[in-house]
Parts: C-alpha cells; sequence; structure tokens
C-alpha cells in the first residue's frame, strides 16, 4: 500500500512539473523588503523580498520562528520524492548547515519562477514560489492557507504580521494593551504573590479586564466580539499593589508601602473604594503601628470578599521585630465597613485567626461570617480553614503537611476556594510526600522531581471537624505519568456545580493543553476529565459568562481570551 501511495504521489509530482514547466524560465525583479516582519508578537530578523508587490520568505526561517508556537512545523527533505517535506504540529529540526544569506537593501536581485515542489502532510500542494540565488522564496499568504497561521499587514507602522492560528473557542482581543506574559508555569514557587490580572463580567453586557504593572492600573471595556471600546489607567497610590475585588456595587484595590523604619504613625495599607467606573469615592487606612506591619502582602497573594456593608481583605504581611530579634511573617485579615470606610476589627500582631507563615490567603462569605483559607508552613503547618467574624473563629486543618516547623518548602500550592450548598471545597496541589526525606527553606530532600496531584479538600459547611474533611485526588500525576499538572483553578457554576481546571505540560515543562472536570457540591468528578489541546492558563481566574467558562492569557504582546461552554 505504501509503494502504491508513494507511486501515485510521484505521479502528482511529475504532472504538477509539467504544468509549470511552460512558466520556469518567466524572471522578475526583486528587492529587499523594507517592512518589520512580527512573528507571534515579537519583532523578528527575516529576510523577505517583495516580488510584484507581494512578499516573500524563506521555509526555515519561517519554520524557526514558529517553532514554540501552535503553528509549528518541520521541513525535510524527501528524496524518493524529489520534493520539500512539510509536516505540521511538528517541531522544527534545525539546519546547523543552514545560514540565512545576506542580501542588500540596495540592490535588484533576479527573481525565477521556481518548479519546487511541496509535499505537507503527505499530499502534495501546488504554491508558487520564487528562487533567487539558490534559495527559495514563498508568498506568506499562500503558506498561511495550509499552515495555519494568519498574516496581515499594518500599513501604519509598515509591518508584516504573523500570528499562530487559534484553537476553537480562542479569541484574539482587538486594540488591547499588554503587558508581562501571565501564564502558568509547570515550576511551583514556595509561596504567591499579588494577582495581577482579573477579568469581570459587568451589568451591561460588556466586560472588563484589570491588568497591573509596576505604576498602574490599566481597565479595559471589552464588547462581545473581544474589542477594547474604552481604557484607562489609575496610578498605583502607593508602592505595591495589593489586590483588587469587584463588589455587588463598588470595586477596590489595595495599595501598600514598607515601613522599614518600623514608624507607627506611618500608613502600611490604604483601601480605595470606586464607583463601577473605577472614578475614586475614598479609601480606608492601616498604620504601622496598628497592624505591627513593616512590608505589607509579603510573600501574599491578598484577595478580598464582601457581604453586604462589609468587606474583607485577608492578606499578610512582615511584621516588626520581635524579642528574637526577626521579622516573622503572618497573614493580616481586615474586616471593613464599607458604608463609612472603617476597619471594625483588632489587627494586632497575633489575630485570632493567626496563620504564620501564611504563603496563600483565600476568603468567601457564607452568611454574615467569612470563611479563610491559609497555606501554612508552621503554625499551623497545613492547608487551615478558619470560620468565624474576627472576634472569634472554628479552626480546621484541611491537609497536614508533613516536615519540620517553618520548613519553607511544603510541596504544596493552592488554587481556590468555593462553597457550594453543603461543603467547603478547596483546590490544590501536592507532591507524593512519602518520597520526602526531610525539608529545608529551599528543598524537598530525596525528591527526584516536582511533580504534584491535582486535589480537592472538602469539609462539611455544617461539621468543621478534622474527622470530616475529605481529600479528593482528581488527576494523579506523582506516579506513571511523566507529564506535570499545574497548580489548578476551581470555577463555581451553581451551588452544586463546579469546574477543576489546570494546565498539563509534558516532560519538558512545554504546554500540552488545558484539563477540566466537572465536579458535585461535595467534591466527586462528574463524568470524565476532559482535555483541550492548545488552550493555556494564566493568573487571572477564570469567570462565568454567558453560559461559558472565560478567561484571558498574555502571552508575546498578545492577549487571547479562552472559552469552555458549559
Amino acid at each position: 500500500m505504501r509503494k502504491i501511495c508513494t507511486l501515485l504521489l510521484a505521479l502528482c509530482l511529475f504532472l504538477f512539473i509539467e504544468v509549470s514547466a511552460s512558466y520556469a524560465e518567466e524572471n522578475v525583479k526583486a528587492t529587499v523588503s523594507d517592512s518589520q516582519v512580527i512573528i507571534d508578537g515579537k519583532v523578528v530578523r527575516s529576510v523577505g523580498f517583495n516580488i510584484q508587490n507581494y512578499n516573500y520568505f524563506g521555509l526555515r526561517d519561517l519554520a524557526s520562528h514558529l517553532a514554540e508556537t501552535d503553528s509549528r512545523f518541520d521541513i525535510t527533505w524527501n528524496k524518493e520524492l524529489n520534493a520539500i517535506e512539510l509536516t505540521t504540529d511538528k517541531a522544527y529540526s534545525v539546519n546547523e548547515s543552514f545560514r540565512t544569506p545576506y542580501f542588500s537593501s540596495d540592490q535588484l536581485y533576479e527573481a525565477k519562477l521556481s518548479t519546487a515542489k511541496i509535499v505537507i502532510d503527505g499530499k502534495l500542494h501546488s504554491i508558487q514560489a520564487y528562487n533567487i540565488e539558490d534559495n527559495t522564496y514563498f508568498q506568506l499568504r499562500d503558506l498561511a492557507k495550509v499552515l495555519k497561521f494568519d498574516v496581515s499587514f499594518d500599513s501604519g507602522t509598515n509591518s508584516i504580521v504573523v500570528n499562530p492560528y487559534l484553537p476553537e473557542n480562542a479569541y484574539q482581543a482587538v486594540g488591547t494593551g499588554v503587558g508581562e506574559d501571565n501564564i502558568v508555569e509547570s515550576y511551583f514557587s514556595r509561596w504567591s504573590d499579588p494577582i495581577r490580572s482579573h477579568l469581570i463580567n459587568n451589568s451591561d453586557g460588556t466586560f472588563s479586564s484589570i491588568t497591573v504593572d509596576e505604576g498602574h492600573v490599566r481597565i479595559e471595556l471589552y464588547n462581545k466580539d473581544y474589542e477594547v471600546t474604552s481604557s484607562k489607567e489609575l496610578p498605583l497610590e502607593l508602592q505595591y499593589y495589593g489586590a483588587f475585588y469587584s463588589g455587588e456595587k463598588y470595586n477596590f484595590i489595595a495599595y501598600g508601602q514598607d515601613n522599614k523604619e518600623e514608624n507607627d504613625s506611618k500608613e502600611v495599607i490604604r483601601v480605595v473604594r470606586y464607583d463601577k467606573n473605577f472614578k475614586r469615592i475614598d479609601s480606608v487606612s492601616l498604620t504601622g503601628g496598628k497592624s505591627f506591619t513593616v512590608e505589607p502582602f509579603r510573600s501574599a497573594a491578598p484577595r478580598m470578599a464582601e457581604n453586604g456593608d462589609e468587606l474583607v481583605l485577608h492578606t499578610s504581611r512582615l511584621r516588626y521585630k520581635a524579642s528574637d530579634g526577626k521579622n516573622h511573617q503572618s497573614q493580616l485579615t481586615l474586616i471593613i465597613n464599607t458604608s463609612n470606610m472603617s476597619i471594625t476589627n483588632s489587627t494586632g500582631e497575633f489575630q485570632k485567626n493567626h496563620v504564620s507563615h501564611s504563603f496563600d490567603q483565600f476568603v468567601k462569605y457564607d452568611g454574615k461570617e467569612h470563611v479563610l483559607v491559609d497555606h501554612g508552613d508552621a503554625y499551623p503547618r497545613s492547608i487551615v480553614l478558619h470560620k468565624g467574624n474576627g472576634s472569634q473563629y472554628k479552626e480546621v486543618d484541611l491537609f497536614r503537611i508533613p516536615g519540620s516547623i517553618g520548613a519553607n518548602m511544603t510541596g504544596v500550592s493552592l488554587g481556590g476556594l468555593e462553597i457550594s450548598s453543603t461543603h467547603y471545597i478547596t483546590a490544590y496541589n501536592k507532591v507524593d510526600h512519602s518520597k520526602v526525606q526531610s525539608y529545608t527553606n529551599f528543598e524537598m530532600v530525596g525528591l527526584d522531581k516536582d511533580v504534584r496531584d491535582i486535589m480537592l479538600a472538602v469539609v462539611p459547611r455544617s461539621n468543621l471537624s478534622g474527622s470530616a474533611v475529605n481529600n479528593i485526588t482528581i488527576a494523579k500525576y506523582t506516579s506513571d505519568t511523566d507529564h506535570i499538572g499545574s497548580v489548578p483553578k476551581l470555577v463555581k457554576v451553581d451551588d452544586d456545580r463546579f469546574v477543576v481546571l489546570w494546565q498539563e505540560f509534558d516532560h519538558e515543562h512545554m504546554p500540552l493543553g488545558v484539563k477540566y472536570v466537572e465536579v458535585d457540591g461535595s467534591g466527586n468528578a462528574v463524568g470524565k476529565i476532559n482535555s483541550i489541546s492548545k488552550f493555556v492558563l494564566s493568573e487571572c481566574d477564570p469567570i462565568i459568562m454567558d453560559d461559558k467558562i472565560v478567561w484571558f492569557a498574555d502571552k508575546k504582546g498578545k492577549r487571547i481570551f479562552y472559552t469552555i461552554p458549559l
């Protein structure tokens, strides 16, 4: 059968040569293109030619620049068929002997219509090409049709723009201002950092992205076609950005600044209230003396939640120097009356829900009480849940972490907290702790590689006892696979329907796609684990919008919105 296929393909090549022969002597003039080339959001060095007002480029240049994208392809020479053979969705194999030739922008070159044959994924294609000094050049628009990428020309910047193709249900944002990359990684930090990418669903059918850089908070308003219709920037009011929260009537942003001098009267945290158009209304401040804080938001991902006129900011701080001469880190929880923007709880050195160190913080409201989850490495060394009102709390360890008290390496990362009609559900990942011999601040001794299972810790709302906690394995990566699962995300669809999502990577840490599974209100999986190749998760937590799970990812100067229909 293989011989027959080869003979048929060879016959097609023969016919292709015969048809092309009459044109093979046609010569035209070519000039080096003066347009800059942008591939996957990055300006690249690539020699192209302008031939009869069309842009032509070499295959190896294009393959090299698309090698780490979803439009990657490999190039080989098929001696049997005497043809260039391309294999899509395969990493480009660099030809060490190939060197991009030099061409002068001041010179005219003779371009000869080529008889080059090209086979893509086993199928012969007739694509016009020109030969210039023994190098073959193809028109980008012709290649785009068969190699799954988009090409356009930006006349304003004189740029040829090549973008990899987007999978189904993914959409590129139009008119957005993209900052730093925010995609998730396959490596796990000991602690968290403030979340700088947010997505909110507005009441008028639009939606907004909120992103933060070193100096500004940027808000962009989108229509249903993922086009930016307006944008604005807010300056950071203090040294640090801490957290953003979109409430029912207002938006809130927490800022902070250092207090290394331990000045009791110095402002260390400011929570600013904005209207829904991000017009500043007022704020409330916390001083160093009231909170024993020298550095706010230290090793933390602060989060907020509200119930009526009460707002909780759950974060961390590095405290004033203790009697042992050290500055210790612990959680810090602020309860704010938003009707008059005042802090109503004690924010002293040791709060009722004390956790030290606290490397991640989550907060939700359950009626009038708030539910807090922290990632602790010492007191306690656990994933710990507190439920209370600021003056008193119930406490339960969701997962006790092996190892020495205060060893920063825990082999655990948190990913989400949600409340069902019956349970509190916390998403996290963890290593196989049985393989670890000892824990230090920097190492899990005895563990060959840091791979982690995707987990849920579930406890009944009516029974906050250790014996009632159920730790459920959603996906196993610590054995029988060389793949890696990221920190999971947890999305609430309704009171008894949730979705757990995570990024999967291969053993070389290259993203393979997004995995997701539905779970019920008790954390039990409903149905099989689903896979979506080419999708990418980011630090932006997904939201529900128009019966879809939606989030965005920023990479290489582009913003892509990913959606999963429910």
